[in-house]
């Protein structure tokens, strides 16, 4: 992601893991120690994206700096710690950031980030892969293509009719705000182009930052989270206060009024959240400083309006940012990914933990 000046620092043990071919469905995870997942990388790496695959196998994705101006990286998990060696996604001489991954029901694999071609300016991506490790420029797509604009921070979703939505920040779409909004583009199984951006209107504020956004399908429909600051500094993680949002959608195009999450007195920073399954429920992760340091905190999307009520912190992950969680095929074992380290030489980390 962008150059971050509001960095945690912090010192962890490294354990690297091995290569290994994926040859059981079944592989069970157990909890482990955090470990480096990022190895080899001197440089920057962040913005993990994790998810679990249909043959039960982890999958992360990030970007790293190692190779130039900003990759995507993907790496597999199959029994226990056994992670593939990163495959390299993206060779564009641009930066790319901020990568989402998932897999449809068909099994194709689906990437989504925002590519740089100049500084604060730049477009959401998309490609597609039948296998986690093996990745063609040749599929990438530009999903958005406007002159001079700041597209960032892309969040899939795929509806039950395999319409793919991709929402997303910009700032500078519309010349009668100046604060940065979301929007969308969709493409459905048949169509040959994907649609033009439209702002979500149901969802933006015409005096705050809406940034950050992250949906999951939940149900027969949608749900986001997203986080709301003033326009005191533009980048979320530079501004002294912010609070999550939240909004359902039956369809993906409309969405309900937005519902304030968090209500934090004085100056605290909500960050990064997300949408995970605990297998029973559904539960909202972010980061926060509502207790002073900042740490990840969850409470179960049914509740997220008794906020303070049912918050609890996320212990099992250590400090950093970026925080990101997955359930594997072992009842009750979660993958936890998240990013540490001074700046310019952040790293990915991982660890299987029982909730």
């Amino acid at each position: 992601m962008r150059t971050r000046t509001w960095i945690l620092l912090l010192g962890i043990g490294v354990a690297a893991g091995c290569d290994d071919p994926f040859d059981d469905a079944d592989a069970r995870f157990e909890p482990t120690t955090a470990s480096l997942l990022s190895t080899d990388s001197p440089f920057k790496d962040e913005d993990p994206s994790v998810m679990r695959a249909n043959d039960g196998s982890m999958v992360v994705a990030w970007f790293s700096d190692r190779d130039g101006a900003g990759d995507i990286y993907v790496s597999r998990a199959t029994a226990g710690e056994n992670w593939s060696e990163a495959a390299r996604v993206t060779l564009d001489t641009g930066g790319d950031f901020y990568p989402s991954i998932f897999q449809d029901g068909a099994g194709t694999y689906h990437l989504v980030w925002h590519r740089w071609y100049a500084f604060f300016r730049g477009h959401i991506m998309h490609t597609t892969s039948k296998k986690p490790g093996s990745w063609s420029v040749a599929d990438e797509e530009s999903v958005t293509t406007d002159p001079d604009v700041d597209d960032w921070l892309p969040t899939p979703a795929i509806a039950s009719d395999g319409t793919l939505f991709i929402y997303f920040v910009s700032e500078v779409r519309d010349p009668t705000n100046a604060t940065s909004q979301l929007y969308v583009v969709s493409k459905g199984p048949s169509d040959t182009a994907w649609s033009a951006a439209d702002p979500v209107d149901d969802l933006n504020s015409d005096t705050e930052h809406d940034q950050l956004p992250f949906v999951a399908r939940t149900g027969s429909g949608f749900t986001m989270v997203w986080v709301r600051h003033d326009t005191s500094e533009p980048l979320p993680w530079l501004n002294a206060k912010s609070q999550l949002f939240l909004s359902t959608s039956a369809d993906g195009r409309s969405w309900s009024p937005p519902q304030q999450v968090t209500n934090d007195a004085g100056n605290v920073v909500n960050l990064f959240p997300m949408i995970y399954s605990t297998g029973s429920s559904q539960s909202i992760l972010w980061l926060s400083t509502r207790q002073g340091t900042a740490r990840p905190y969850e409470i179960p999307l049914a509740g997220a309006g008794q906020y303070p009520l049912g918050v609890i912190e996320n212990t099992s992950l250590p400090d950093g940012y970026s925080h990101r969680v997955a359930a594997t095929p072992t009842g009750g074992v979660f993958l936890g990914v998240w990013v540490q380290g001074p700046d310019g030489a952040q790293n990915v980390f991982y660890r299987f933990y029982r909730r």
